[in-house]
């Protein structure tokens, strides 16, 4: 009797999946994830080459204008012109230097 009874509870609890195609969505929603982190490391990369790409010409630009003297500017105005120059690209590059390693660090 005991048997009988447990056999009919098994069966109530069982678990009705209404939707057909559950297991294929189920999966779809995972590949989509996997790519979308490929996806996210490639730009991440992109990132870091862009980064050193501009880093060079940062400094190329700063040793080009630290080379010209601005003459209409007079030689002190030239410095505080170059120094001002000079300070926007660190500034610019620190800034993005620390978005790059949070963004490659946050996991």
């Amino acid at each position: 009797m005991e048997e009988k009874e447990l056999k009919e509870w098994m069966q109530h609890s069982k678990l009705e999946i209404k939707l057909p195609d559950f297991e294929e969505n189920v999966i779809d929603a995972i590949h989509e994830k996997q790519a979308s982190e490929k996806s996210v490391w490639k730009n991440i990369r992109w990132s870091w080459f862009f980064f050193l790409v501009g880093l060079a010409l940062g400094l190329i630009a700063t040793t080009l204008f630290a080379s010209f003297e601005f003459e209409f500017l007079g030689s002190n105005n030239s410095r505080i012109v170059l120094l001002v120059f000079e300070i926007i690209v660190i500034f610019i590059l620190a800034s993005q230097f620390d978005r790059l390693i949070r963004v490659t660090f946050r996991k």
